[in-house]
């Protein structure tokens, strides 16, 4: 049974691609792909003798996963070195950081999840939770209300930077990071890469 796809037309997307944006998007961008579109992306990678990791990341970004699923990535990325400091003498985690800072009229308000050691992660919310402090007060009505948030998000999330098991942002980085982490597990160089990226 035929998805309607035009093969030939997909097949000409790829093949324009440079090898560097190939990768990118078979990595990070794969989710939903056809069967049919996985065919054409495997033999691309084929023809231009690509890593055949790749093609794993690709079929991994096409499954549903169970927690423990998830949980077993979790623990290749735990056993990592801290990217901020080298060390190994803890596993692990991640957490969410929220910063605000405001200049009368303009609020600009910043989420991001930040992976690395215990100390790296109390670290990192205690500087959004300072900068929100002192900068993000001063605009009007935005900088009052995302301050009051960010202060919130940043003294919560402190609590599971701890846990000797994977926390539920460790677990949604893994999950939006999936294609590449299975593409490259067996590279402690490129999870690296993954884990240090802003």
């Amino acid at each position: 049974m035929s998805s309607g796809i035009d093969k030939e037309m997909v097949r000409e997307h790829y093949q324009r691609m440079s090898d560097k944006d190939l990768v990118r998007e078979l990595t990070n961008d794969a989710t939903g792909l056809t069967l049919e579109a996985q065919e054409i992306v495997k033999d691309e990678v084929k023809r231009r003798k690509l890593d055949s990791n790749i093609i794993r990341g690709v079929e991994a970004q096409q499954k549903n996963y169970t927690i423990q699923e998830i949980d077993k990535y979790c623990e290749l990325i735990q056993k990592l070195p801290c990217p901020k400091t080298g060390s190994t003498s803890e596993k692990l985690n991640a957490t969410l950081t929220a910063e605000v800072m405001s200049f009368i009229l303009f609020t600009n308000y910043k989420k991001k999840i930040v992976v690395g050691s215990p100390d790296v992660l109390d670290k990192a919310n205690n500087d959004a939770l300072t900068k929100s402090a002192i900068l993000g007060w001063w605009g009007f009505p935005w900088g009052i209300i995302r301050t009051i948030e960010a202060i919130n998000i940043n003294t919560k999330n402190k609590r599971t930077n701890r846990l000797g098991t994977p926390n539920d942002y460790l677990r949604s980085f893994v999950f939006s990071n999936i294609g590449q982490i299975e593409t490259y597990k067996d590279d402690k160089e490129k999870l690296l890469e993954i884990i240090s990226r802003d």
